[in-house]
Order: structure tokens, then sequence, then C-alpha cells
């Protein structure tokens, strides 16, 4: 396992912006008789904020950066890195971190590039700019965390679109000799690369005119190829049995007690059942773990720093709080990070 311990940083803040569209579970066409109701008991999701034509993912996070940056009051000549994670940039090329720092009137001094994955992306871009910061070479950075994969979706695919929620975070980091260790645990599994993702929307499967063309694959379910595809069955089998044991092994190997230690536990929101399900595994208080999945859906990997903005921001900005986190994504990507925060800003939740 993958452990990492990183020192000598801090999170100073973090923010979250959501389409001001919502979309509800029960409207949806793609379901028929009482097919929504049953979704809803299963899943958690009642609604979700879906993007509006020419809003990107960018969009969202440049947002959530600009009012994170007025309310930590920081100069913008003195960030020195930007990193975002998305599976859903705006080109190809150039990176949209690039684009990102330009937007935001950085400076060119500052280092950027983009990370491209989906669920666990917050703990992996949470990795690497923590590490980055950790010498003091490099003393702020900003990690802008979201997706917007409803765009990625067919509409007509209930095994998917009802899930998938849109959303840009930022989090603010900085070089602080006297930060709390930020602990982590991090795995890979790339035999299991088929069960979530877009196989033919890259090189490996171009994209023709015939990948356009919506079909009918069975169980209700029609989507073009390029669309995304989930396997649901497979991904919960997975992260009820895997996820557990990464938080157990992160637990133990740093000494940290999974109930006295820990003030909340933010549980990428995958579905209701089955982070209840992981919950039960590892008998946590039904209190400290946080969910807003009805409101929101699957976000990816803005799941967590949002969870922090709708759910514990007064606390967040007036206490110093543990925090256990723990995601999993395409590939299979997963982890899990253990966290403090101490009286970081915490903008409300913003719509765009």
């Amino acid at each position: 396992m993958a452990f990492i311990e990183i020192n000598n940083v801090s999170i100073r803040g973090v923010a979250a912006c959501v389409p001001s569209r919502t979309v509800d579970t029960k409207d949806l066409s793609v379901f028929k008789n009482d097919e929504a109701e049953k979704f809803t008991k299963t899943t958690g999701i009642e609604r979700r904020r879906i993007v509006t034509n020419g809003v990107c993912t960018s969009d969202l996070c440049f947002v959530a950066a600009e009012r994170l940056i007025l309310d930590l009051g920081w100069d913008k000549s003195g960030i020195d890195a930007l990193i975002f994670v998305s599976n859903t940039p705006d080109y190809r090329t150039p990176a949209t971190s690039c684009i990102l720092q330009d937007r935001l009137n950085l400076p060119t001094s500052c280092l950027t590039f983009d990370i491209s994955t989906v669920c666990a992306g917050f703990l992996q871009g949470m990795n690497v700019v923590a590490s980055i910061l950790s010498s003091g070479t490099i003393k702020r950075a900003l990690l802008l965390v979201g997706d917007s994969n409803s765009l990625t979706s067919s509409i007509e695919d209930k095994s998917r679109y009802p899930l998938l929620g849109d959303a840009g975070t930022a989090t603010a980091w900085e070089y602080d000799k006297n930060a709390d260790k930020i602990y982590t645990n991090l795995l890979s599994d790339g035999s299991c690369y088929k069960f979530v993702g877009s196989p033919y929307s890259g090189f490996r499967n171009p994209a023709t005119p015939e990948s356009f063309i919506v079909e009918d694959v069975g169980e209700g379910i029609r989507r073009a190829p390029v669309d995304g595809i989930m396997n649901g069955m497979e991904v919960f089998s997975f992260a009820i049995s895997e996820i557990p044991k990464a938080i157990r092994a992160l637990c133990e190997h740093y000494n940290i007690d999974i109930h006295a230690d820990v003030d909340y536990y933010l549980f990428h929101q995958a579905n209701l059942k089955m982070n209840s399900v992981i919950a039960k595994k590892l008998k946590l208080q039904n209190e400290k773990v946080q969910s807003n999945i009805q409101n929101f859906g699957n976000t990816s990997c803005a799941a967590i720093p949002l969870l922090m903005v709708t759910n514990i921001r007064e606390e967040i900005k007036t206490k110093q709080l543990s925090h256990l986190l723990s995601a999993i994504g395409s590939g299979f990507v997963w982890g899990s990070a253990y966290i403090k925060t101490n009286n970081i800003v915490c903008p409300e939740l913003l719509e765009l």
C-alpha cells in the first residue's frame, strides 16, 4: 500500500460552486412507473445540480477560486502553484490549469498542471499539492477539483445519468512548519478499468461517426459508444470490500483511533447504500458520517470538499477538526486520508 506522510502543509480554506440548475430525480423521463422512487430509496439521490449549455467544470472552479482568494486576502502574485483535477477539462490540449492561471490573473511564475481522474481525484490532488509544498520552496498553492460528468452521460442511460451531479471546488494550501501531519493511503487496480469510463473518447478507440449513434443496450438503457458507462454492481461490490480495508490499514499504520481521533468521516458520495454499508462495517458513529448526496448526487472528485462546504461549514470555520476521508473512482483508484483543519476560511456555497 502507498502510505504517504506529509509534513509542513496546512489547508487554509475551501470553497465550492455548483450550477444553479436543479434537476429532480422524480422528473427524469428515463424512469418509468415507480422506478424513480426505487432509485431514490437505494441511492439517496433526490435532486442534482446540472450545468447549462456553455458552462464547463473550469468555470465552476474559477468562481470558487476567486471567492476563496478574496476571503483569504491572498495576494495573487504570491500563489506559486495551481493544480486542476478533473475528467472534464476544457480541451484535450492545452491543459485547463494553464488557462485558469490566466483567468485568475496569477503570475506567469505559477506552476500549473492537470491531473486527469475522477472520483478519487481530491485525494490524489491533495497528495500532489501537499508534496510540492512540503519542502518549502513553494509557499502557496490552489487545488481546483471538479467534474461535469452529466456531460459525459446519455440522458437515456438510467444506470449512470441519474447518479451524476456537477460541481467545482477550490482548496487553498500553504507551507507551514507547525502544521499537523497529513496521512494518506492510495491504491489502484487497473484490471477493473472496463467497469467505469468512456471507452470510445480517447485514442485507443478513436471516435467515429458510428460512435455517436444511440443504441439500445438492454434493460431500458440507451446510449452511444462515446457515452460514459458504469457497471454499478461491480463498483458497489469492490467498494464495500476494499474501502473498509484501506481505511483500517491507514488507521493501523499511523496509530489513528478510528472513533476517538475523528470528528467527521467525509466519504465520496457514490450512493447512500454504499456508504451505509461501509460505515456499518467500520462500526462508525452515524452522526459523524456526512452526506449531501440527496441534493447533489455523485459529484465525482468534487464530493469531499463540497461536503465540507455544505455540511460542516460553520464548524470548520471556527474549530480544529479531524477528518477521515475516503474515495474510489474509475481505474479502479481508491484510498483514504487523515487530515486536520483549524479555523479555515469557508465561503457559503456558490452558484453559477
